[in-house]
């Protein structure tokens, strides 16, 4: 909870008066999960794969090498997760070398 403090001064018969205001908001943090934590958690695993398997029928959003391949588009969702990053964006700024999967240094 927070709260914010707001005040206003008007002029009542020559003299300044000050009306001060209290303002309540509640806020909620994001209902966030580390990508390490998603893996133990069914319901999470379960979004991350139904998202992955989404990922991988693009065929115009992913690049070549990942087109096709939910498990590969998991790691590149994973590592998005842990960077903070939309999954898309990363997707775009990764190679393959000799089999590896490698990362532009825009991301790192």
């Amino acid at each position: 909870m927070c709260a914010a403090l707001k005040r206003c001064a008007y002029r009542h018969k020559g003299k300044i008066m000050e009306n001060t205001n209290i303002v309540t908001t509640e806020q909620q943090a994001p209902n966030t999960i580390s990508a390490s934590n998603a893996i133990f958690n069914v319901q999470a695993l379960g979004q991350l794969t139904a998202f992955a398997n989404l990922m991988a029928d693009s065929q115009v959003t992913v690049p070549a090498h990942l087109a096709g391949k939910p498990a590969d588009c998991m790691a590149i969702v994973m590592q998005a997760m842990q960077w903070g990053m939309n999954p898309y964006a990363v997707a775009q700024k990764t190679h393959l070398v000799n089999g590896v999967l490698g990362y532009e240094a825009q991301l790192v």
